[in-house]
């Protein structure tokens, strides 16, 4: 039980970077973006490819987490900040559509070939008592916790995250600041293509790279950001450690079948019981 619980933290850390992403999208432009594992599969794509140029994998990363704001910046640019405020049903149809078309475009670029991706991690694991520990989980149990301290420490503690904090909290009394509330939708949309970036690179190696490979991560993604909260940044990356070791329990002690199921049963739960999420708070507003 206890291989099995670290196992799924570190599942469940990926899960919950992942659902960062979405929450950042979502709570600065209110766009639930569904093409968000297509574009972490197109960045972990491309550091293959930068990989195969000959550059040494730490350069490849650097260079990728560079082009992964790119992409996050352009599709803000030209897609979504024309749709800011529009009705959801517009945005969600614009986010599927770039669903599909990112996912032809790898298919016409790389195949669809599974490909093997490198590890930055020893794949020799290692004896702590009676549980054998994988360096890989560990890697990104660590990653995904100096990850989250880092963001927190930017939100809180910089003037470009507080402004970001301000336009995701209330864009009308931001924008009356003087804080450029577009430039920071752009700014949500990089850091959302980054921090997505690193989960795609740290699961590949363990699930290998295929331009499917991020769909099912998606699923249970979605449900750790509706589990904490859409709106609330540390539920997302505490939902998806809650969902990455109560799925891997449930496979191994219920039912391996049940295991695909249960995020979709978690989301539906969550907005019986509890439609905002555990960790998200209430918000006044004066009429």
């Amino acid at each position: 039980m206890a291989q099995m619980i670290i196992s799924g933290l570190a599942l469940g850390a990926i899960y919950g970077l992942v659902a960062l992403g979405i929450v950042l999208v979502h709570k600065s432009t209110a766009v639930l973006n569904f093409a968000h594992g297509e574009m972490i599969m197109v960045c972990t794509f491309v550091t293959l490819a930068l990989i195969g140029w000959g550059l040494p994998l730490w350069l490849a990363i650097i260079l990728t987490l560079v082009i992964a704001a790119i992409i996050g910046l352009v599709i803000e640019r030209i897609l979504i900040q024309k749709l800011i405020g529009a009705p959801l049903l517009s945005t969600a149809l614009v986010c599927l559509g770039l669903f599909l078309i990112l996912g032809d475009v790898a298919v016409w670029i790389w195949g669809k070939e599974i490909q093997v991706f490198p590890t930055v991690f020893s794949e020799k694991p290692f004896r702590l008592g009676q549980v054998f520990l994988s360096p890989a989980d560990l890697g990104i149990i660590i990653i995904c916790v100096l990850l989250s301290l880092l963001l927190f420490v930017f939100f809180r503690s910089t003037k470009l995250g507080l402004a970001m904090v301000a336009t995701m909290d209330n864009q009308t009394a931001a924008r009356l600041m003087g804080i450029p509330v577009r430039k920071v939708w752009g700014l949500s949309w990089m850091l959302a293509s980054m921090v997505g970036a690193v989960a795609g690179i740290l699961i590949a190696p363990i699930i290998y790279l295929h331009f499917t490979f991020m769909q099912s991560i998606l699923h249970f993604a979605f449900a750790a950001a509706v589990l904490g909260g859409i709106n609330s940044l540390p539920g997302a990356v505490v939902g998806g450690l809650i969902l990455g070791v109560v799925t891997n329990l449930v496979g191994i002690y219920i039912s391996s079948e049940l295991k695909e199921a249960l995020p979709f049963l978690i989301m539906l739960s969550i907005l019986m019981i509890r439609p905002r999420g555990l960790f998200a708070g209430h918000v006044e507003k004066k009429v």
